[in-house]
């Protein structure tokens, strides 16, 4: 299902609703991934024209002898187009002035070219990886992105000339080869011949700056376009490492074809026309579209199993070789950044070398792997195992075991398709769903046939979990994660190809509906036949499930009208905590009038608001019932955290459930003071803190921007002393957009700085909310309590009746006869939770200030509401840890 974008307020959420009841809309995100199916449909059309003369056996007999000095010379040739590779990223580089390492630019040249022919889309895949290298060496993002750009260019305008001039040289045994007229094939080549002319000459001499006004394509306003051109030298220079990176790719495969079946300058053009067509086609190195055209136009050129067998080589050498290459300099490189400061700062910072490698290779190339791992499963299924293993495992296993295997192999395959999904999300729960279904995979290779290749990829696939865990560090559920339509088309995709590969493998057996019940060692295509349907039938039901459950819906962002908006309604009341909508990681709900407005985040199946609504009380029922509605609509819970104690019949009129959080520490500042036997501790605090040198200042908002990069010092090193990143939902963060207008109170031991402390206040002055506190772990062992104290006496002068500590989490919870189950559960927590984390010692801490304490709720919809609420609390609350 696509997902519905949600609007800020009520009135223009029914519109929303309303608008996306129209089939268009709905339909709309299902266009091209319906397109590229039609386009694997029709490929594998032509493959299975392209093949009719073909045999499986053949295939894989050609495929076990290819010479070793073939495979020596497509590993040479490879090496040289990687050599053209680097150097079109040495010239962009040199282009735009930035200078990088040589190091650096061979591990950045050949790492994003083979992972972004690995993964499609090579430019983005490309960028990205170029972006983490080059910027080591001090590229910026604009700068990556000029060279991503221009190398990505050149390439496709070269790749239309070489094809163009190959096709215009080589029209006559190129009709001869695939039955295009030959006039028609020359027209295509000088085409493509003149259009890299054009592109040459009018780039000129330095560069040019082309100026063209354009109609918008959703209106009548016209738009300006502005393109920059390079000179001819740089286009020229480019176009020459093309020419040295498509000759070693072209070598690479006619190595591995066998000799004499077509002129080398045919199949030179024959190779830059398929070549093109797979760029186009914008698959994984033009998986499918590549092999179809150049199979089509070789036609009976080459001998037909042959040339399969070269293709699938050719794919393990040039395309699956580089990727291993690329992750080994990866891991190279991301060591050599690291260990200089692991000197610096000691076997303490050590974790770091752990955490850093993973942040690249986890989420992408772990997915590429995954997913590459589930095909090899699904295809492993809908072929025949080789004969003489089968003999083995007849004298070692029953029949069962190996029907079982090959069957549960090609599930496993599938769902490990899926689970890629969730890896590309950084989902702890598809990390361990990817490293289960890995261990299983690896005993049933083994069952299924004594497949080895399969336990030996599957071993990599593992190890390569084991170390990037780290990157895999987002706490949500995989069921909950939707699947795009691109991701599902996709996996159809493998699946079609599936079959078609059981055809293809099973050619000469005939078809008949007792084939799928015959059960025996040596019947080969019953068992390939079950496997590929298992494998069909279960990515069709989970595909469907997804397709047709509801919605989950996904939250927009503020934008900066809403900010601006919640900005005046807090300012105007005097609830100081209500601030934390502005850190900008909260959605917001308006009422009609935008007089008030609720903010809330959406995890998993949890919307959850963040206190009761801010503004006029007679707009919060309103608003309250809005999100449970919301929450419904989309199949999800609703949930108010830290509501308080006055607006309870609110919620209980809603229908939600209540559960006590704790208790919130709030100073009354008209009876604080430190005269009294209740204070010696505050006054001993500032006494001692004033002997060791303690000072505290209050910096306005105008002087916040000049002391940002101090306070950024201190907020780092508290950060890495607990080993610990910024929180997020109920937290303060250290934002310097949201920190900007507020005030800090900072304190210094001999001058230098060693704490501060933020504080929330509105235009009415009645309470004020602690914001972001931070100490070094060198500052006296008294800061925290004088600077608490000092901003207390700060506040009460300025005319404050309050100042929030903030909640202690269980702090007031006791056992009662009448208490519900859900009480119940706190008071355990209170009791035995003490272990994990430490309830007493924060509500021990902020008692020193003789704080009134309040009871804070959590209000929840369903049964499981509050349990389930709270755990999504907690990842939003961590979200700044994903």
């Amino acid at each position: 299902m696509d997902d519905l974008q949600l609007p800020a307020s009520a009135a223009s959420c029914d519109a929303a609703a309303a608008k996306h009841r129209i089939i268009g809309p709905r339909l709309r995100p299902f266009v091209l991934p319906l397109i590229g199916i039609g386009v694997c449909i029709a490929l594998l059309l032509l493959l299975e024209r392209a093949t009719a003369a073909l045999d499986y056996h053949a295939v894989i007999r050609s495929l076990t002898h290819l010479p070793t000095h073939a495979i020596g010379l497509a590993l040479l040739a490879t090496a040289l187009s990687y050599v053209g590779i680097v150097g079109r990223d040495w010239l962009a580089l040199r282009q735009l002035g930035a200078r990088v390492r040589p190091a650096t630019l061979l591990v950045g040249g050949i790492a994003s070219a083979a992972l972004g022919n690995a993964a499609g889309f090579g430019a983005l895949t490309g960028g990205a990886v170029r972006y983490r290298v080059y910027g080591a060496d001090g590229v910026g993002v604009a700068a990556v992105t000029r060279v991503s750009v221009l190398v990505a260019a050149t390439f496709g305008l070269a790749l239309v000339g070489f094809g163009g001039l190959g096709t215009l040289l080589a029209a006559a045994p190129m009709a001869a080869l695939s039955g295009l007229p030959e006039r028609a094939l020359q027209v295509v080549g000088a085409a493509g011949v003149a259009a890299t002319l054009a592109a040459v000459v009018l780039c000129g001499r330095n560069g040019r700056t082309l100026h063209w006004r354009l109609p918008h394509w959703r209106s009548l306003h016209w738009r300006s376009l502005r393109l920059d051109l390079p000179g001819r030298a740089f286009l020229l220079g480019q176009i020459g490492f093309i020419a040295v990176d498509v000759l070693g790719a072209g070598l690479a495969l006619w190595a591995l074809l066998p000799a004499g079946g077509v002129a080398f300058g045919t199949y030179l053009a024959v190779y830059c026309a398929a070549l093109l067509l797979g760029v186009i086609g914008h698959t994984p190195g033009g998986l499918g579209v590549f092999e179809a055209s150049l199979l089509f136009i070789l036609g009976s050129a080459v001998p037909p199993n042959q040339a399969v067998a070269a293709l699938l080589a050719y794919r393990a050498i040039y395309f699956a070789a580089p990727v291993v290459v690329a992750a080994a300099l990866l891991a190279a490189f991301e060591a050599h950044g690291v260990l200089p400061r692991l000197e610096a700062v000691g076997r303490r910072a050590a974790p770091h070398l752990v955490r850093l490698t993973p942040l690249l290779l986890g989420p992408v190339f772990v997915t590429i792997v995954t997913f590459g791992v589930g095909v090899m499963l699904v295809l492993s299924g809908a072929t025949p195992a080789f004969a003489h293993r089968l003999d083995l495992l007849q004298r070692a296993i029953p029949l069962w075991v190996l029907e079982s295997a090959n069957l549960l192999g090609s599930v496993l395959g599938v769902f490990m398709l899926f689970a890629a999904r969730g890896l590309s999300r950084r989902l702890d729960g598809a990390w361990w769903l990817a490293v289960v279904l890995t261990l299983a995979s690896l005993v049933l290779a083994l069952a299924k046939g004594l497949a080895f290749f399969e336990v030996g990829v599957l071993s990599t696939l593992l190890l390569l979990l084991l170390a990037t865990r780290p990157s895999f560090n987002r706490p949500a559920s995989l069921f909950d994660l939707e699947f795009s339509p691109g991701w599902l088309a996709a996996i159809a995709a493998v699946v079609l190809f599936a079959g078609w590969v059981f055809l293809f493998a099973f050619r000469t057996v005939p078809y008949s509906n007792d084939l799928f019940w015959q059960f025996a060692f040596d019947e080969k295509a019953p068992r390939a036949l079950r496997a590929t349907f298992a494998a069909g039938l279960i990515a069709a039901v989970i595909g469907l499930w997804q397709m047709l459950r509801p919605a989950t819906g996904r939250v927009a962002p503020p934008s900066n009208a809403d900010l601006a908006d919640a900005a005046r309604i807090i300012r105007a009341q005097e609830r100081s905590d209500a601030m934390l909508a502005m850190m900008g990681d909260k959605s917001f709900l308006f009422s009609p009038d935008r007089r008030a407005f609720l903010m809330y985040a959406k995890r998993g199946r949890s919307w959850v608001a963040l206190y009761d609504p801010v503004g006029p009380r007679e707009a919060w029922p309103g608003l309250i019932a809005e999100l449970v509605r919301l929450a419904h609509a989309h199949d999800g819970r609703a949930a108010f955290y830290q509501v308080r104690p006055d607006s309870l019949p609110l919620y209980l009129e809603a229908g939600l459930r209540l559960i006590k959080l704790g208790e919130e520490a709030r100073i009354d500042l008209h009876d604080f003071g430190l005269d009294g036997s209740k204070r010696t501790h505050l006054r001993y605090a500032l006494k001692r803190g004033a002997r060791e040198g303690l000072t505290a200042e209050i910096i306005g908002p105008d002087d916040i921007p000049m002391v940002l990069p101090l306070l950024r010092g201190i907020s780092d090193a508290w950060l890495q002393h607990r080993h610990a990143r910024e929180k997020a939902f109920s937290v303060a963060a250290f934002e310097p957009a949201w920190l900007a207008p507020q005030s800090v109170m900072l304190v210094r031991q001999h001058g230098v700085p060693v704490a501060f402390v933020s504080f929330m206040t509105t235009d009415v002055v009645s309470e004020a909310t602690l914001g972001v506190m931070r100490h070094i772990e060198s500052a006296s062992a008294y800061t925290m309590d004088f600077l608490f104290t000092r901003l207390a006496l700060h506040l009460k002068e300025a005319g404050y009746a309050s100042f929030s500590l903030g909640m202690a989490p269980l702090a007031g919870v006791a056992a009662t006869p009448l208490a519900s189950s859900w009480h119940q559960v706190s008071v355990l927590l209170w009791r035995y939770g003490g272990r994990v984390y430490n309830f007493s010692g924060l509500r021990s801490f902020k008692s020193k200030f003789g704080p009134v304490w309040e009871p804070r709720y959590l209000a929840a919809s369903g049964p499981l509401g509050p349990l389930l609420s709270l755990a999504d609390v907690a990842r939003l609350c961590s979200a700044g840890e994903s």
